[in-house]
């Protein structure tokens, strides 16, 4: 337990966020379904801005996708077809664009 404590304080804050997520689809998901009805799922979603944008800003987009999930989001994005089932589109690259909004006018 505390080899497993000390593994976790020497890495980085953004992979630690990262290790809650995958607990979370290895074991929580993955008894509880894939019900997400959006693409990618709100871990992936989760996961992919906290790799992009660090452990602050990444968690601030993963829990405003949590609130917009299957919401108004549904009606405002795209829909795609994955393994037969309809979901909204909305990946990290269509909500961080005010983010570098500067280095897009570049």
């Amino acid at each position: 337990m505390t080899l497993m404590l000390i593994s976790l304080c020497a890495i980085s804050p953004a992979r630690a966020e990262n290790i809650f997520i995958k607990f979370y689809q290895d074991h929580i998901s993955a008894i509880d379904g894939n019900r997400c009805p959006m693409y990618p799922s709100c871990s992936a979603y989760a996961s992919r801005a906290i790799e992009k944008h660090g452990p602050v800003i990444g968690w601030v987009m993963a829990c405003d996708r949590l609130v917009r999930c299957g919401r108004d989001e549904a009606e405002l994005s795209k829909a795609v077809i994955i393994k037969g089932h309809k979901l909204v589109h909305d990946p990290v690259e269509s909500n961080d664009f005010w983010w570098f909004e500067q280095e897009r006018k570049k």
